[in-house]
């Protein structure tokens, strides 16, 4: 009886043969969001900003390192907002830091 002879599996460049996969685990898929880069005080600040809300509505998604964070998109705007009143809050100008009425004239 003869043999039965089926398709031969096509061989990719790589070698690979066409049609099997490879015994890798698989990828995590990169997170959507926003790659924020900013000094360390600043990252602090977003942090804490993140530690404060309750665990549904936190927003950072990871730490990269001490300047970056990568935070989900819809958080962007309300973090460059707090980040904009906190500097502002701490700029100060002389005559504040007197705590005087001087005449500068």
């Amino acid at each position: 009886m003869p043999k039965k002879v089926g398709k031969k599996p096509k061989e990719s460049p790589s070698g690979r043969i066409s049609g099997s996969r490879p015994s890798t685990p698989p990828i995590e898929l990169p997170s959507t969001g926003y790659l924020v880069a900013c000094d360390i005080p600043t990252k602090n600040f977003i942090q804490h900003l993140n530690d404060v809300r309750p665990r549904e509505k936190r927003f950072i998604i990871k730490e990269l390192d001490q300047t970056h964070l990568l935070v989900k998109h819809k958080a962007r705007d309300e973090i460059l907002i707090e980040v904009e009143k906190w500097q502002n809050s701490n700029v100060f100008s002389a005559v504040e830091q007197v705590g005087e009425n001087l005449d500068m004239s």
